[in-house]
């Protein structure tokens, strides 16, 4: 019998699924991607065509497939020969290519189809699944699976302009303001340095912290057994800080224990007290994102250079609003010790705080509609959608699917490292292999299997 597997989103998430179902199905299958752009591999992320927007993680961690750890690199080598060359970390823009170039290679023919619409709505059936097409339209499948990236961030407030879509300032001496010092933030700030920007530049977060910078190392070996798992964040927080003092008076560096964390970040989280999580988010989580996800060496070079200059200039403190008057923008910013928000000048705004804001119960797209009809709900605190260790899509009354699966950010609240690529591809071969075994047994080497 041959399966049909929808894929709702064919960003990066999407595309990865795809590939690692064709590889991992023994031909038995075939797979819709519906997308309403109509592009493969783009998504939010790898959509610019920018040199300067960098992977922040290496060529050697970006194969779509586990199994194959080398797959990327020996893909860049043919491909972009010159850039492979040119060293580890590579353009963001290239990387839809790799997962077309992917697909081709693993999709047998006529197996494959991109449909260029948006999916508005999924409905487990005894046998399968429907889904809803935006044109009203209905299509039957065995399996589908949510994909839609980071589509629990909210749209845009106001008079803020979106770093990916909207256009540069035609006036070179413009004063810029960026709400968010994260790396949405160095990759406005080099777009607009790539383009002659000669103007101020204010970046305003509620700490003033920067991404810290890659640099070479050696992942500290550790297992789940050195790990405090279920302790609460204040001991978890004391214990990771004299495990990197221990280890940086040894001679070490503290991305060694950065990245020895990684593979158990999801054991880690799922054991987290509620109330330790919030606390996490309130008060550590700006501190982990900055040592977690890392400037390439290229990039902070070059946002050391113009914060040196005074042309990047960081403030800590934080948004509140933003009005209009005549052709000139004003903030309202809280800044750090002061009570009352004080504005801030700008010809333009750029609204570059990342995808960890909270959800609430309008949604838009698929991930509310799955809300409003109770497929879906959202975990504790509001990140995303709630999953099972398998990544089954949680219903209203707290039930797994044995049909809808989610991959990537949308699964964030519930796996926390769920968006860099090794995180998705892993989530894609325990998908595969459980459609595989048609939807009943959890795979035996799967996230289920974490203690």
């Amino acid at each position: 019998m041959t399966h049909h597997i929808v894929i709702a989103g064919g960003g990066a998430s999407g595309a990865i699924m795809a590939a690692n179902l064709f590889r991992l199905g023994d031909g038995a299958l075939r797979v819709t991607l519906v997308e309403a752009s109509g592009e493969i591999g783009k998504g939010l992320a790898y959509s610019t065509n920018n040199p300067s927007h960098l992977f922040n993680v290496r060529a050697a961690q970006l194969s779509a497939f586990s199994g194959t750890p080398d797959h990327f690199e020996r893909w860049l080598a043919i491909a972009y020969p010159q850039i492979a060359r040119n060293g580890p970390f590579v353009p963001r823009g290239i990387y839809g290519e790799y997962l077309e170039a992917a697909l081709r290679e693993t999709a047998p023919v006529g197996k494959f189809r991109v449909l260029s619409q948006a999916c508005v709505g999924m409905r487990q059936l005894e046998n399968g699944v429907e889904v809803t097409l935006a044109d009203g339209s209905s299509l039957p499948a065995h399996f589908a699976v949510v994909a839609t990236g980071f589509g629990m961030q909210k749209p845009n407030e106001g008079l803020l302009s979106n770093p990916w879509n909207d256009p540069l300032p035609e006036d070179k001496d413009a004063r810029v303001l960026i709400v968010g010092t994260g790396l949405t933030m160095v990759d406005t700030v080099l777009s607009l340095l790539d383009n002659g920007h000669r103007g101020k530049i204010i970046a305003v977060s509620r700490r003033g912290l920067l991404s810290q910078r890659h640099a070479l190392h050696r992942p500290l070996q550790l297992s789940t057994a050195d790990i405090p798992l279920g302790a609460s964040i204040h001991y978890l927080s004391r214990w990771l800080t004299d495990l990197v003092r221990t280890h940086v008076a040894n001679g070490g560096d503290w991305r060694d224990v950065m990245d020895g964390m990684r593979p158990h970040i999801q054991a880690v989280w799922r054991y987290l007290p509620t109330e330790s999580r919030q606390r996490f988010l309130r008060h550590a989580a700006a501190f982990w994102d900055i040592h977690r996800h890392r400037m390439p060496p290229a990039q902070a070079e070059r946002i050391d250079a113009v914060l040196e200059s005074g042309q990047l200039e960081i403030v800590k403190g934080r948004f509140v609003s933003a009005t209009r008057c005549g052709t000139r923008l004003f903030a309202d910013i809280v800044r750090s010790g002061w009570d009352e928000p004080q504005p801030f000048k700008a010809d333009v705004i750029y609204d570059c705080r990342g995808v960890r804001r909270r959800a609430d119960q309008t949604l838009p797209g698929l991930p509310g509609a799955l809300v409003e009809a109770g497929a879906a709900r959202l975990e504790k605190l509001g990140l995303g959608l709630e999953f099972d260790r398998n990544c089954a899509l949680v219903n209203r009354e707290g039930e797994p699917s044995a049909r809808i699966f989610g991959i990537g950010p949308v699964t964030l609240g519930t796996f926390w490292e769920s968006i860099a690529v090794p995180d998705i591809r892993e989530q894609a071969r325990l998908i595969a292999e459980k459609i595989a075994s048609g939807g009943r047994v959890a795979p035996r080497n799967s996230l289920a299997s974490l203690p």
